[in-house]
């Protein structure tokens, strides 16, 4: 008896597999599939649309199209079938199944894109709206060039999709208020296998020309909110060995996974990367990883950086490793990561490189701080490890949070910084202890802050001079 009555339950539990189809609507994750902000003539990322049959029988799925049919700019694969779908679908009792959307459009102005997904059943027709926001932009897929001035286009937006490589006598001129915008491609062969690729890689020079008024920016393509505050979408830039000679004026570098990599010292005449009123922002790993191992200092710094903001960097704001020379006059670094847990903090500087058997190399190391601040959630903002004999460290009227005070004079070492939030990049508060302490020293100390404004003459410590 028992056996005859597991038998009823096994066929009642098929039995829906069994039944006939018939006619019922069906019901979708969402009524209208939005495509927010998408960049024309670059095929869209995918989106995901579910469907699904709430019936306790099956329901057949006569057709899904466009309704723009071969007119539309939208594409889309059911069942792992390309659209359109013309043979009869049986969707299960209670079953779901997905469709992927994607969006190509060649059109060169800003517009909208819209059209209906229509899917027919013995019940009719049901709709659900596919809505697009188009960018017209520029786009350079794996682009580079040697002995040329190239100037990028500042009237619409310019996406770099894969890298942009400046040879050792090109020179890559970004004009002020230009929008940079790098897609999350990745090297698919060589050493670099799975790496991002997306990124400027500069070889020769990049003057990078942004005002006050009209920065440049560069950032990662997804401009969906859920992609607004996520790092590591891009490269970042890569000064390669042969490069000398870079300005970076006035520029946001957000949502990379390095947001500037020095490789090797520059030349005599001129640092290798001079940056003034720079914001590097929600970098996945570094926001600036300097790589000596230069067995002499340069004539020139390696960095110079003036009026430069850094924050929101998984592993450290800044990491200069090999030793250098590098100058920080009026910049604030903030390690704001809120798991004190991870990563590193705000400053790591060192002079060695240690070899897989643990011994050491070293390099000479030279480094000035004026009027720059160190914060960090963790105890000390500044890590310095070095073993040379004479590495060269100056301080001067910097504030730190640090656990034992580091030599130089008119340094602070506050408890609170009494900053606004890192939603408007930190600006100092009327309370801050930073203003009013800083050293004043004309043609070294600069004569604006990061936002152009003029310091009086008795500067504040850090990017911002604070106006009464």
């Amino acid at each position: 008896m028992r056996g005859v009555w597991i038998g009823l339950c096994l066929v009642w539990s098929c039995r829906r597999e069994w039944l006939p189809p018939q006619a019922g609507e069906l019901r979708f994750s969402r009524d209208t599939v939005v495509f927010d902000s998408l960049f024309s003539t670059l095929l869209s990322p995918t989106q995901r649309l579910w469907v699904y049959n709430p019936h306790p029988f099956p329901v057949v799925i006569r057709s899904i199209r466009l309704e723009k049919a071969e007119r539309s700019p939208f594409r889309f694969i059911f069942d792992g079938q390309p659209g359109p779908l013309t043979q009869p679908y049986t969707l299960r009792p209670r079953d779901s199944a997905q469709v992927f959307l994607t969006l190509q459009d060649t059109t060169f102005v800003n517009d909208t894109r819209v059209d209906r997904l229509l899917w027919e059943t013995e019940k009719g027709l049901q709709a659900v709206v596919l809505r697009a926001t188009l960018i017209a932009a520029y786009v350079y897929r794996d682009f580079g060039f040697d002995s040329a001035i190239v100037s990028f286009p500042s009237d619409k937006p310019v996406v770099i999709d894969g890298y942009f490589y400046v040879g050792p006598a090109g020179v890559l001129r970004i004009l002020p208020g230009t929008r940079l915008f790098f897609s999350g491609k990745r090297w698919e062969s060589g050493p670099l296998r799975g790496e991002l690729a997306s990124g400027l890689y500069i070889a020769g020079r990049l003057e990078a020309l942004g005002t006050p008024a009209q920065p440049i920016t560069m950032q990662g393509w997804r401009l969906e909110p859920y992609y607004a505050t996520a790092a590591g979408q891009w490269q970042g830039l890569w000064f390669l060995p042969t490069s000398h000679a870079n300005r970076l004026l006035y520029t946001r570098i957000s949502q990379s996974s390095i947001g500037i990599r020095l490789d090797s010292v520059g030349d005599a005449s001129a640092p290798k990367l001079y940056s003034e009123g720079c914001i590097i922002y929600r970098a996945a790993n570094y926001g600036i990883l300097g790589l000596s191992f230069a067995p002499q200092l340069p004539p020139q710094p390696i960095l110079r950086a003036v009026n430069t903001l850094i924050f929101q960097c998984g592993q450290a704001c800044a990491a200069l490793v090999g030793g250098g020379s590098y100058q920080l006059i009026n910049c604030t670094l903030i390690y704001d990561q809120p798991d004190p847990r991870r990563g590193q903090t705000a400053l790591l500087i060192g002079d060695f490189y240690r070899f897989p058997d643990q011994t050491l190399r070293t390099y000479p190391l030279n480094w000035q701080a004026i009027n720059s601040v160190f914060w960090s959630v963790k105890e000390d903002a500044v890590v310095v490890e070095t073993y040379s004999a004479q590495p060269q460290l100056s301080w001067e009227f910097c504030a730190f949070q640090q656990k034992n005070p580091l030599p130089g004079p008119g340094h602070l070492y506050p408890r609170s910084l009494e900053v606004g939030p890192a939603a408007e990049f930190y600006p100092l508060r009327a309370e801050s202890p930073l203003i009013d302490r800083g050293k004043n020293q004309p043609g070294l100390i600069p004569a604006v802050d990061l936002l152009g404004r003029p310091r009086d003459t008795q500067p504040d410590i850090g990017a911002y001079e604070y106006l009464r």
